[in-house]
């Protein structure tokens, strides 16, 4: 009878042998129903920046018992200064927030409003919406092929909050994920832009455009002279980008370079056209 009970006694948990009891589950909530219920206090303020880890957040427990916090991939955290920009958190983080000491983290963000200024050190942020599908899901391929701190992350970032050129990424890679997420084409070129160092509490952009590159190909059926030309969204010329050139027959790859420091930002369409001005060619391009 001794080995029967030996093993059923094994078979007890270690809380019941030791006379402790087991620990309570710690309730889950998402950082904006915490925040709603009650059930925490949030002091959030900026580091300095937009992108990296430039959010720092305090969590005290006004629920009395310990409870755990998931603060969203996604997750918009709003300015109370207007002026700043909204940050939006690019990496997932749970915080165990006990009863006595506060939980701490500093987040990973990026800018979700180009054009606004970079939050200063100790700007004060609230909890807001969290972000739509979409961005969601860029925030999680950006995370997964380990392109947290590439300013190209950022460009694509804006592609989606603020209406960014996707020519304006610079990375194929991450440009054709964004392009499907918005339903729009592969763009055919690419923006270099001027560089602009990022300083918290001055307004944070890629700054001026200042040549955009692109590829192109077209066929023609017999030898023509063509012309490549600079046209605005309502097909009005701005310029002559090429002088008239007379191509063989046949397909043709080809590219172009074109300087816009000296336009203002908008769509155009790059035009290869006969001498006849018949379009045989058209790219659209935004900067």
């Amino acid at each position: 009878m001794a080995k029967p009970l030996l093993h059923s006694l094994f078979l007890l948990s270690p809380f019941l042998l030791l006379g402790q009891k087991t620990p309570a589950q710690q309730t889950k909530y998402d950082l904006a129903e915490a925040v709603k219920q009650n059930l925490i206090s949030l002091h959030a303020e900026g580091a300095g920046g937009h992108q990296g880890e430039c959010l720092k957040v305090v969590l005290k427990n006004l629920h009395g018992k310990p409870l755990r916090v998931r603060i969203p991939q996604g997750q918009f955290m709003e300015p109370s200064d207007s002026s700043f920009q909204t940050l939006v958190v690019a990496q997932e983080q749970t915080l165990v927030v006990g009863t006595r000491v506060p939980a701490e983290a500093v987040l990973t963000t990026f800018c979700a409003e180009a054009g606004d200024r970079s939050p200063l050190a100790g700007a004060a942020f609230t909890v807001g919406a969290l972000g739509a599908e979409h961005l969601r899901s860029l925030l999680k391929y950006i995370v997964e092929k380990g392109k947290l701190g590439k300013s190209e992350a950022q460009a694509a970032v804006w592609c989606i909050t603020s209406g960014g050129s996707l020519g304006s990424i610079g990375d194929a890679e991450l440009t054709k994920f964004t392009a499907d997420l918005l339903g729009k084409d592969m763009p055919g070129y690419k923006i270099k832009y001027q560089t602009v160092q990022a300083v918290p509490g001055e307004r944070a952009a890629l700054g001026t455009a200042l040549v955009v590159e692109g590829n192109y190909r077209y066929y023609l059926e017999k030898d023509e002279k063509l012309v490549m030309n600079l046209l605005d969204a309502d097909s009005k010329l701005i310029k002559q980008i090429s002088k008239e050139e007379l191509m063989k027959a046949g397909e043709h790859r080809s590219s172009f370079h074109l300087q816009v420091w000296n336009l203002p930002p908008g769509k155009y369409i790059v035009r290869i056209q006969t001498k006849d001005a018949r379009a045989l060619k058209d790219i659209e391009v935004e900067f």
